[in-house]
């Protein structure tokens, strides 16, 4: 081809901004001929731990790597240059300038250098990828421990009536082959012996309607009595896509309701012989009426006696807060005192001949682990502590009463609400793992702050000999602004992590946000969420514990950022984040209200009174604990405040913190 001097100047431009625009990118990218690196920009000497990419031109890629990934790279490059098509990034470790390892992905290109073949490459950092892929393992490794060891059995059914998962338990019990996605396992099979669902069955129903459903069915096939809980696996479109089913062997139980019949019955044989004998003894109380007679004056006597002992025994029992209950063997009313009449909203004569688990419970059956029914059976004190309702935990302790022959004839049940107690502990058990978390995350931070000093000292030591000899000292100047940038993040975090104190303080509102934002403004940014905040320019001080306070805005923002992802997984111009704060008045106290605005995916009417509940969340399987708002709530209750929730589904969610504000707003 015949030389063209006017295509020489266009082609010096083309490569002049193809050189500007790998030297700009905040990417790693570079080149290479025969191992050797002929192409480097800013972005990747800083990658390989020195600024200046002329200190890397000339020498071998292959040095800075762990002699382990030397060989797939040399080949990886080989089939680049061969064009081999189809070809995935490449994962290797890097050893850097200052000897530290980094995790990183390299994909290549074919490239003409000064006409010979090379290679363009592109690298990224992914160590905190290869982190997070460890713990999304071990995560899943802890979650399928804790599955095989439930001893219930619980199998995951497709909408085919597969099952597509089992934990030992069932696979035990059921005798289940290895389940793959190769071979179909249909449940009706393993659980009723049967080729095709049985008529009637729950299960199927719960398929077609998505509601739960609880039965009781004994199962020649596997020679039990189970009990299954069948529920609806749904996908995020809230459509049904299967069952899972949690199958209990409740044999044992069967046999104890059996034996608990057949005591019944035995004893009203007996009543109605005792009926018969006591009709023949009529005949002979009667001749005996006239010698009783002088009994009765004396009975008379102490009547008043016994009736004055009766109203002070009776106002003794109905005194005690804690609920009495009398049963009879078959679980009857018999006596309850004003407490549990109270608890069961009825009056105490409308108690007497009830079952016991059908007004305190709304069962058919005698509840599980009983301890009246266990009572009745050992004739010995019986405890258990039994959750009644949802937010209700109870210590039951029945006490026998024995005849003359030492036969129960009934049991005395005494229950304790001790919800408090247990929410207590619970709450002595959180506090000491977020005490533990505190001090893991200010070892962390004490350990990242010495070397990022280092880094900004270093900084200037270039700027210093960068002046000395008039050279561009930007890239020492950036290196400075981020290890600041860092060293905040770390004050934060150890001030998120220092140890609570009993007392409260005094603090300004907008510390405490500073604080926040430094640990969460990175990680907004990343997700293209635009985030205003409206802070009042003159200092709110607050009566607070500043670290628990930092706690709610992180759950709030992290749950706003959730939202918003969900609903635009890119940029969006309405992917928005807006924090409000202004000083009010409610009764005539003053009041500081913090707004959490964002537009993500809203929250269901259905369930906006259940997220402040503990373990309760909104998020998918393994996404969230449900323990966030619960605990925010509780910091900002315990503050003296009210923490409300405002959501449409969908729309919008807004919510509002009031906290109470003592003196003056100003310094």
């Amino acid at each position: 081809m015949a030389y063209k001097p006017e295509l020489e100047e266009p082609i010096h431009e083309s490569y002049e901004q193809y050189r500007q625009l790998i030297d700009n990118s905040p990417i790693a990218i570079g080149a290479a001929s025969d191992g050797e690196i002929v192409l480097l920009n800013d972005a990747g000497a800083i990658l390989f731990g020195m600024p200046g990419p002329e200190n890397f031109i000339g020498k071998s890629i292959f040095d800075f790597l762990q002699s382990d990934f030397q060989l797939s790279l040399k080949e990886y490059f080989e089939y680049t240059l061969a064009g081999k098509p189809g070809l995935s990034p490449l994962e290797i470790k890097i050893n850097r300038i200052d000897g530290s390892v980094i995790d990183v992905e390299i994909s290549a290109t074919h490239f003409i250098y000064q006409n010979k073949p090379a290679v363009q490459f592109v690298l990224y950092i992914i160590s905190k990828r290869k982190r997070m892929e460890a713990l999304i393992f071990q995560s899943k490794q802890d979650w399928e421990e804790t599955f095989h060891t439930i001893t219930d059995m619980i199998t995951v059914h497709d909408k085919d009536f597969n099952i597509i998962y089992a934990n030992k338990a069932a696979q035990d019990i059921l005798n289940l082959p290895p389940i793959d996605s190769t071979a179909v396992h249909k449940c009706f099979k393993f659980y009723h012996g049967k080729d095709c669902p049985p008529n009637g069955c729950p299960s199927c129903s719960c398929l077609k309607t998505g509601v739960p459903a609880n039965f009781e069915i004994y199962e020649p096939h596997l020679n039990m009595f189970i009990e299954i809980r069948s529920m609806p696996r749904l996908d995020r479109n809230n459509q049904v896509v299967g069952l899972i089913h949690i199958a209990r062997d409740v044999s044992e139980r069967k046999k104890a309701e059996d034996a608990i019949r057949k005591v019944k019955d035995e004893l009203e044989l007996r009543v109605e012989e005792r009926t018969s004998k006591l009709s023949a003894m009529n005949e002979q109380l009667k001749a005996e009426i006239a010698e009783r007679k002088t009994a009765v004056e004396a009975l008379q006597k102490s009547e008043g006696n016994f009736r004055n002992l009766s109203q002070e025994f009776d106002a003794l029992l109905n005194g005690i807060p804690d609920n009495l209950i009398l049963l009879s063997p078959d679980l009857k009313i018999m006596w309850a005192n004003k407490a549990a009449a109270t608890l069961i909203e009825k009056d105490g004569h409308k108690l007497t001949g009830q079952y016991c688990y059908s007004l305190c419970c709304n069962l058919i059956s005698p509840c599980d682990n009983c301890p009246t029914l266990r009572s009745f059976m050992s004739g010995k004190e019986e405890a258990a502590e039994v959750s009644m309702t949802q937010d209700k935990i109870w210590d039951i302790r029945a006490f026998p009463i024995k005849d003359e022959t030492g036969k129960v004839k009934s049991v005395i049940e005494l229950a304790r609400d001790i919800t408090e107690k247990i929410n207590l502990e619970a709450g002595a058990t959180r506090t000491r793992h977020l005490a533990s978390l505190g001090e893991l995350a200010a070892g962390v931070a004490h350990e990242i702050n010495n070397p990022i000093n280092n880094i900004i000292n270093y900084g200037q030591i270039l700027i210093d000999e960068f002046e000395k000899e008039n050279r561009d000292d930007e890239i020492a100047r950036r290196i400075i602004k981020d290890g600041d940038r860092i060293a905040t993040i770390v004050r934060s975090l150890l001030s998120f992590a220092r140890i609570r104190k009993e007392e409260k303080c005094l603090m300004p509102l907008h510390e405490i946000f500073s604080d926040t934002l430094s640990l969460t403004s990175a990680q907004i940014r990343k997700d293209g969420i635009h985030l205003t905040v409206d802070i009042p320019s003159k200092p709110i001080k607050i009566p607070v514990h500043p670290q628990q306070i930092q706690q709610v805005f992180l759950n709030l923002i992290s749950n706003s950022r959730f939202a918003l992802n969900q609903k635009y997984p890119g940029t969006h111009e309405n992917k928005i984040l807006e924090i409000k704060c202004d000083v009010i008045k409610i009764d005539s106290q003053k009041y500081v209200r913090i707004v959490f605005l964002d537009n993500g995916t809203g929250i269901s009417a259905n369930i906006i009174d259940k997220v402040v509940n503990p373990f309760f969340s909104t998020k998918p399987n393994r996404m969230g604990t449900g323990l966030g708002l619960s605990i925010s709530h509780g910091i900002i209750s315990e503050h003296g405040g009210k923490l409300l929730i405002n959501s449409v589904e969908g729309d919008f969610t807004i919510i509002t913190i009031n906290l109470p504000i003592n003196g003056d707003t100003e310094e």
